[in-house]
């Protein structure tokens, strides 16, 4: 299961036992995180997963975000590989000096 339909429904599950108000705001969340939105290598945010911290512990919702923060909805490995061979990754990685790319595992596809 990708870490966005994870999250997306974990977020789900407190929604169905939330008050009314509260349950409307957790699936406006879970809405966004299938998008993506909220993924570790989405190019949404400087830091995807920090923004979405940052908006749960604005709504109140500490515990859903010590969970993010405790990196329960980190990205996977086969989600760093996907980001990695992206036009986006790609990117990156000829940001780096070749030792570097060698260090995280990183190899240009051009």
């Amino acid at each position: 299961m990708r870490t966005r339909d994870k999250l997306a429904a974990e977020l789900r599950k407190v929604a169905a036992i939330a008050s009314p108000g509260n349950a409307a705001r957790y699936e406006a969340f879970a809405k966004r995180a299938e998008t993506g939105e909220f993924d570790d290598y989405a190019d949404t945010y400087l830091c995807p997963i920090t923004q979405l911290h940052a908006e749960l512990v604005a709504a109140g919702f500490t515990k859903f975000a010590a969970r993010v923060a405790e990196g329960e909805f980190d990205a996977t490995k086969e989600e760093s590989d996907e980001w990695a061979a992206s036009p986006s990754g790609q990117a990156a990685a000829k940001e780096l000096s070749p030792k570097l790319r060698e260090l995280f595992g990183l190899k240009l596809h051009n």
